[in-house]
Protein backbone atom coordinates (compact mmCIF):
# COMPACT_ATOMS: atom_id res chain seq x y z
CA UNK A 1 0.00 0.00 0.00
CA UNK A 2 1.20 3.57 -0.80
CA UNK A 3 1.28 6.21 2.04
CA UNK A 4 2.85 9.17 -0.50
CA UNK A 5 -1.15 10.74 -1.09
CA UNK A 6 -3.99 10.83 1.21
CA UNK A 7 -7.42 9.08 -0.19
CA UNK A 8 -9.69 11.31 1.46
CA UNK A 9 -10.56 14.43 2.51
CA UNK A 10 -13.20 16.28 4.32
CA UNK A 11 -14.35 20.25 4.82
CA UNK A 12 -14.75 21.09 8.14
CA UNK A 13 -18.34 22.95 8.56
CA UNK A 14 -17.26 25.75 11.26
CA UNK A 15 -14.00 26.69 9.62
CA UNK A 16 -14.36 25.76 6.10
CA UNK A 17 -11.01 24.25 6.03
CA UNK A 18 -10.48 21.01 3.55
CA UNK A 19 -8.08 18.35 5.16
CA UNK A 20 -7.10 15.66 3.14
CA UNK A 21 -5.76 12.54 5.01
CA UNK A 22 -5.15 8.57 4.64
CA UNK A 23 -8.11 6.73 6.24
CA UNK A 24 -8.31 3.13 6.43
CA UNK A 25 -11.03 1.67 9.18
CA UNK A 26 -10.24 -0.54 12.24
CA UNK A 27 -10.66 -4.37 12.49
CA UNK A 28 -10.78 -6.54 15.30
CA UNK A 29 -11.67 -3.95 18.02
CA UNK A 30 -8.35 -2.33 17.51
CA UNK A 31 -7.76 1.47 18.11
CA UNK A 32 -7.59 4.21 15.87
CA UNK A 33 -4.36 5.59 15.38
CA UNK A 34 -4.17 9.30 15.04
CA UNK A 35 -1.15 10.55 13.13
CA UNK A 36 0.06 14.24 13.49
CA UNK A 37 2.62 15.16 11.67
CA UNK A 38 5.38 17.99 11.99
CA UNK A 39 7.48 20.57 10.02
CA UNK A 40 8.61 20.83 7.06
CA UNK A 41 6.11 17.32 6.68
CA UNK A 42 2.89 16.11 5.72
CA UNK A 43 0.83 12.98 6.51
CA UNK A 44 3.73 11.49 4.65
CA UNK A 45 6.29 11.60 7.44
CA UNK A 46 4.09 8.77 8.95
CA UNK A 47 4.50 6.41 5.97
CA UNK A 48 6.31 3.09 7.71
CA UNK A 49 3.91 3.67 10.60
CA UNK A 50 0.82 3.52 8.03
CA UNK A 51 1.88 0.65 6.41
CA UNK A 52 2.76 -1.23 9.50
CA UNK A 53 0.10 -1.08 11.62
CA UNK A 54 -2.47 -0.54 8.75
CA UNK A 55 -1.77 -4.54 8.02
CA UNK A 56 -1.98 -5.56 12.01
CA UNK A 57 -6.02 -4.33 11.95
CA UNK A 58 -5.33 -0.99 13.73
CA UNK A 59 -7.38 1.92 12.18
CA UNK A 60 -5.28 4.92 10.79
CA UNK A 61 -6.03 8.73 10.50
CA UNK A 62 -3.44 10.31 9.47
CA UNK A 63 -4.28 13.91 8.23
CA UNK A 64 -1.81 16.59 6.29
CA UNK A 65 -2.65 19.60 8.89
CA UNK A 66 -3.27 23.03 8.23
CA UNK A 67 -1.29 25.05 5.79
CA UNK A 68 0.66 21.45 4.52
CA UNK A 69 0.11 19.37 1.61
CA UNK A 70 -3.54 19.36 0.42
CA UNK A 71 -5.39 20.57 3.05
CA UNK A 72 -6.05 24.28 3.28
CA UNK A 73 -3.11 26.44 3.44
CA UNK A 74 -4.70 30.20 4.71
CA UNK A 75 -2.01 32.67 5.65
CA UNK A 76 -3.83 34.30 7.90
CA UNK A 77 -1.99 33.32 11.62
CA UNK A 78 -5.25 33.47 13.51
CA UNK A 79 -5.82 29.79 11.77
CA UNK A 80 -3.73 28.67 13.53
CA UNK A 81 -4.92 28.55 17.19
CA UNK A 82 -4.88 25.45 18.86
CA UNK A 83 -8.33 25.57 19.57
CA UNK A 84 -9.22 26.16 16.16
CA UNK A 85 -7.53 23.08 15.09
CA UNK A 86 -8.14 20.97 17.88
CA UNK A 87 -11.99 21.22 17.33
CA UNK A 88 -11.25 21.13 13.28
CA UNK A 89 -9.50 17.30 13.71
CA UNK A 90 -12.81 16.61 16.61
CA UNK A 91 -14.72 17.48 13.42
CA UNK A 92 -12.39 14.65 11.48
CA UNK A 93 -13.29 11.94 14.16
CA UNK A 94 -17.23 12.60 14.61
CA UNK A 95 -17.20 13.05 10.43
CA UNK A 96 -15.80 9.20 10.61
CA UNK A 97 -18.12 8.06 13.61
CA UNK A 98 -14.66 7.56 15.58
CA UNK A 99 -16.36 8.81 19.30
CA UNK A 100 -16.13 5.49 21.39
CA UNK A 101 -12.67 6.30 22.76
CA UNK A 102 -10.89 4.44 21.39
CA UNK A 103 -8.56 6.63 19.37
CA UNK A 104 -4.78 7.24 20.13
CA UNK A 105 -3.19 10.00 19.56
CA UNK A 106 0.55 10.11 18.00
CA UNK A 107 2.08 13.44 17.32
CA UNK A 108 5.96 14.31 16.15
CA UNK A 109 6.83 17.92 16.40
CA UNK A 110 4.56 20.64 15.82
CA UNK A 111 2.00 18.11 16.02
CA UNK A 112 2.59 17.37 19.57
CA UNK A 113 1.19 21.07 20.09
CA UNK A 114 -1.62 20.01 18.24
CA UNK A 115 -1.81 17.04 20.67
CA UNK A 116 -1.31 18.89 23.60
CA UNK A 117 -4.16 21.32 22.99
CA UNK A 118 -6.62 17.81 22.20
CA UNK A 119 -5.24 16.45 25.58
CA UNK A 120 -6.19 19.10 27.35
CA UNK A 121 -9.76 20.12 25.75
CA UNK A 122 -10.90 16.93 24.75
CA UNK A 123 -8.80 14.04 26.59
CA UNK A 124 -11.71 11.90 27.20
CA UNK A 125 -12.04 11.40 23.23
CA UNK A 126 -8.88 9.27 23.45
CA UNK A 127 -7.66 5.77 24.36
CA UNK A 128 -3.85 6.75 25.08
CA UNK A 129 -1.33 9.72 23.89
CA UNK A 130 2.24 9.43 22.18
CA UNK A 131 4.66 12.17 22.25
CA UNK A 132 7.64 12.09 19.84
CA UNK A 133 10.96 14.00 20.04
CA UNK A 134 8.53 17.03 22.17
CA UNK A 135 6.85 16.48 24.97
CA UNK A 136 3.25 17.92 26.31
CA UNK A 137 3.29 21.53 26.39
CA UNK A 138 0.03 22.16 28.98
CA UNK A 139 -1.78 25.10 28.17
CA UNK A 140 -1.45 28.73 29.26
CA UNK A 141 2.30 28.74 29.09
CA UNK A 142 4.06 31.03 26.90
CA UNK A 143 7.84 31.08 25.94
CA UNK A 144 10.59 34.06 25.33
CA UNK A 145 12.24 32.68 22.48
CA UNK A 146 15.37 35.07 22.92
CA UNK A 147 15.81 34.38 26.95
CA UNK A 148 16.06 30.76 25.34
CA UNK A 149 18.33 31.09 22.85
CA UNK A 150 20.67 33.45 25.12
CA UNK A 151 20.92 30.98 27.49
CA UNK A 152 21.40 27.57 25.26
CA UNK A 153 23.74 30.02 23.78
CA UNK A 154 25.85 30.02 27.30
CA UNK A 155 24.94 26.32 28.29
CA UNK A 156 25.17 24.47 24.80
CA UNK A 157 27.10 26.48 22.36
CA UNK A 158 24.23 27.07 20.07
CA UNK A 159 21.28 28.70 20.20
CA UNK A 160 18.49 25.97 20.50
CA UNK A 161 15.41 28.06 18.90
CA UNK A 162 17.43 30.21 16.66
CA UNK A 163 16.07 29.32 13.50
CA UNK A 164 12.22 30.40 14.95
CA UNK A 165 13.49 34.14 14.43
CA UNK A 166 14.04 33.21 10.54
CA UNK A 167 11.09 31.03 10.04
CA UNK A 168 8.96 34.24 11.47
CA UNK A 169 10.60 36.68 9.24
CA UNK A 170 8.69 37.91 6.33
CA UNK A 171 11.79 36.42 3.63
CA UNK A 172 11.65 32.82 4.91
CA UNK A 173 8.72 31.01 2.90
CA UNK A 174 9.42 32.68 -0.33
CA UNK A 175 13.80 31.92 0.13
CA UNK A 176 13.04 28.28 1.60
CA UNK A 177 10.43 27.94 -1.33
CA UNK A 178 13.42 29.10 -3.49
CA UNK A 179 16.07 26.84 -1.99
CA UNK A 180 13.51 23.90 -1.21
CA UNK A 181 15.65 21.17 -2.09
CA UNK A 182 18.86 22.52 -0.20
CA UNK A 183 16.51 22.67 2.49
CA UNK A 184 15.04 19.20 2.15
CA UNK A 185 18.71 18.28 2.46
CA UNK A 186 19.36 20.42 5.60
CA UNK A 187 16.38 18.76 7.73
CA UNK A 188 16.50 15.22 6.24
CA UNK A 189 20.60 15.42 6.88
CA UNK A 190 22.18 12.08 7.80
CA UNK A 191 24.28 14.01 10.68
CA UNK A 192 21.80 15.29 13.15
CA UNK A 193 24.87 17.42 14.93
CA UNK A 194 25.10 19.12 11.50
CA UNK A 195 21.63 20.93 12.68
CA UNK A 196 23.92 22.74 15.56
CA UNK A 197 25.22 24.81 13.47
CA UNK A 198 23.32 24.96 9.62
CA UNK A 199 19.72 24.80 11.27
CA UNK A 200 19.28 25.67 15.05
CA UNK A 201 22.13 28.36 15.43
CA UNK A 202 20.91 32.07 14.96
CA UNK A 203 21.12 32.77 11.02
CA UNK A 204 22.83 29.38 10.64
CA UNK A 205 19.56 28.18 8.34
CA UNK A 206 19.61 31.36 6.40
CA UNK A 207 22.98 31.39 5.82
CA UNK A 208 23.32 27.32 4.83
CA UNK A 209 20.07 28.26 2.16
CA UNK A 210 22.59 31.20 0.61
CA UNK A 211 25.87 28.71 0.66
CA UNK A 212 26.97 25.98 -1.56
CA UNK A 213 27.30 23.82 1.39
CA UNK A 214 25.87 20.45 0.75
CA UNK A 215 25.03 17.88 3.69
CA UNK A 216 24.13 14.35 2.65
CA UNK A 217 20.59 12.82 3.00
CA UNK A 218 19.98 10.00 5.57
CA UNK A 219 19.62 6.84 3.38
CA UNK A 220 16.72 5.77 5.69
CA UNK A 221 14.61 9.01 3.91
CA UNK A 222 14.11 6.19 1.12
CA UNK A 223 14.85 6.99 -2.52
CA UNK A 224 16.12 10.69 -2.53
CA UNK A 225 14.97 11.92 -5.76
CA UNK A 226 11.03 10.63 -5.49
CA UNK A 227 11.06 11.94 -1.76
CA UNK A 228 12.39 15.16 -2.83
CA UNK A 229 9.57 15.28 -5.79
CA UNK A 230 6.50 14.27 -2.89
CA UNK A 231 8.12 17.19 -0.49
CA UNK A 232 8.47 19.65 -3.50
CA UNK A 233 4.85 18.91 -4.44
CA UNK A 234 3.31 19.30 -1.37
CA UNK A 235 4.82 22.67 -0.41
CA UNK A 236 5.89 23.86 -3.81
CA UNK A 237 7.58 27.52 -3.83
CA UNK A 238 6.27 28.98 -0.80
CA UNK A 239 6.45 27.78 3.07
CA UNK A 240 4.57 30.58 4.38
CA UNK A 241 1.26 28.64 5.54
CA UNK A 242 3.09 26.47 7.68
CA UNK A 243 5.46 28.70 8.65
CA UNK A 244 2.19 30.54 10.45
CA UNK A 245 2.49 27.32 13.28
CA UNK A 246 6.13 29.00 13.83
CA UNK A 247 4.43 32.63 14.57
CA UNK A 248 1.32 31.61 16.68
CA UNK A 249 4.26 30.04 19.14
CA UNK A 250 6.73 33.33 19.05
CA UNK A 251 4.06 35.51 19.61
CA UNK A 252 2.63 33.26 22.32
CA UNK A 253 -1.33 33.85 20.63
CA UNK A 254 -4.29 32.67 22.02
CA UNK A 255 -1.93 31.94 25.84
CA UNK A 256 -4.91 34.46 27.77
CA UNK A 257 -7.50 32.67 26.34
CA UNK A 258 -5.96 29.50 27.54
CA UNK A 259 -5.15 30.64 31.25
CA UNK A 260 -8.79 32.32 31.07
CA UNK A 261 -10.10 28.48 30.31
CA UNK A 262 -7.74 27.22 32.79
CA UNK A 263 -9.21 29.23 35.43
CA UNK A 264 -12.71 28.40 34.67
CA UNK A 265 -11.67 24.60 34.75
CA UNK A 266 -12.90 24.31 31.20
CA UNK A 267 -9.07 22.56 30.48
CA UNK A 268 -6.90 19.97 32.25
CA UNK A 269 -3.69 20.87 32.73
CA UNK A 270 -2.19 17.13 33.38
CA UNK A 271 -2.82 14.38 31.31
CA UNK A 272 -4.67 11.52 33.03
CA UNK A 273 -4.27 8.73 29.93
CA UNK A 274 -1.49 6.07 29.62
CA UNK A 275 0.68 8.41 27.64
CA UNK A 276 4.10 7.16 25.64
CA UNK A 277 7.03 9.84 25.19
CA UNK A 278 9.49 8.36 22.46
CA UNK A 279 12.85 10.69 22.17
CA UNK A 280 15.41 11.02 20.20
CA UNK A 281 18.81 10.78 21.58
CA UNK A 282 20.57 12.90 18.64
CA UNK A 283 18.33 14.95 18.22
CA UNK A 284 19.83 18.78 19.12
CA UNK A 285 16.93 20.57 18.65
CA UNK A 286 13.97 18.92 20.43
CA UNK A 287 16.24 17.61 23.14
CA UNK A 288 15.74 14.21 24.66
CA UNK A 289 17.09 15.39 28.36
CA UNK A 290 14.56 18.65 28.38
CA UNK A 291 11.81 15.92 27.56
CA UNK A 292 12.53 13.82 30.07
CA UNK A 293 12.98 15.93 32.72
CA UNK A 294 9.52 17.66 32.05
CA UNK A 295 6.78 15.11 31.46
CA UNK A 296 6.74 13.72 34.70
CA UNK A 297 5.09 16.32 36.28
CA UNK A 298 2.72 16.70 33.34
CA UNK A 299 1.33 13.45 33.27
CA UNK A 300 -0.90 11.21 36.12
CA UNK A 301 1.73 9.17 38.30
CA UNK A 302 2.00 5.51 36.72
CA UNK A 303 0.52 6.67 33.59
CA UNK A 304 3.98 7.15 31.96
CA UNK A 305 6.48 5.18 29.94
CA UNK A 306 9.36 6.69 28.34
CA UNK A 307 11.61 5.19 25.73
CA UNK A 308 14.82 6.52 24.03
CA UNK A 309 15.72 5.82 20.45
CA UNK A 310 19.18 6.35 19.10
CA UNK A 311 18.07 8.45 16.16
CA UNK A 312 18.20 12.41 15.81
CA UNK A 313 15.10 14.20 15.05
CA UNK A 314 13.23 12.08 12.43
CA UNK A 315 12.58 8.85 14.89
CA UNK A 316 9.74 7.57 12.89
CA UNK A 317 12.14 7.49 9.79
CA UNK A 318 15.73 6.67 11.35
CA UNK A 319 14.82 3.84 13.62
CA UNK A 320 11.06 2.39 12.04
CA UNK A 321 11.40 -1.45 12.73
CA UNK A 322 12.52 0.18 16.55
CA UNK A 323 9.63 3.11 16.88
CA UNK A 324 7.30 0.44 15.12
CA UNK A 325 7.91 -1.85 18.21
CA UNK A 326 7.99 0.55 20.64
CA UNK A 327 4.28 1.95 19.44
CA UNK A 328 3.10 -1.42 18.97
CA UNK A 329 4.34 -2.48 22.67
CA UNK A 330 2.27 0.59 23.92
CA UNK A 331 -0.84 -0.15 22.04
CA UNK A 332 -1.03 -3.53 23.68
CA UNK A 333 0.19 -3.69 26.23
CA UNK A 334 0.09 0.07 28.07
CA UNK A 335 2.69 1.91 30.55
CA UNK A 336 3.41 -2.05 31.37
CA UNK A 337 4.89 -2.44 28.10
CA UNK A 338 7.78 0.01 28.48
CA UNK A 339 10.87 -0.22 29.79
CA UNK A 340 11.05 3.44 31.62
CA UNK A 341 7.69 3.53 33.89
CA UNK A 342 6.96 6.68 35.86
Amino acid sequence: MTSSKPNKSFIVPSTSHTYSYHYYPSSQGKPTLLFLHGFPSTSHEWRNQIFYFSQKGYGILAPDLLGYGQSSKPLDVSHYHGDSMAADIIAILDHLSLTDSNVVGIGHDWGTYLLSQLACRYQDRFKQFVFMNVPYRPPGRGRDINDINKLTKEKMGYEQFGYWLFFTSQEAGTLIGREWERFFELVYSDDAGAWKEDFAALGGCKSYLESSKKLPVGDWVGNVLEEKAVHHEAFGDDYSAPLNWYKRAIGNLGQDEEIAQLKRGELKEKIGKETLMITGTKDVVCLAGQAKASMPSMVEKGKLVIEDLDAGHWTMLERADECNEVLERFFEGGVGGGTSKI
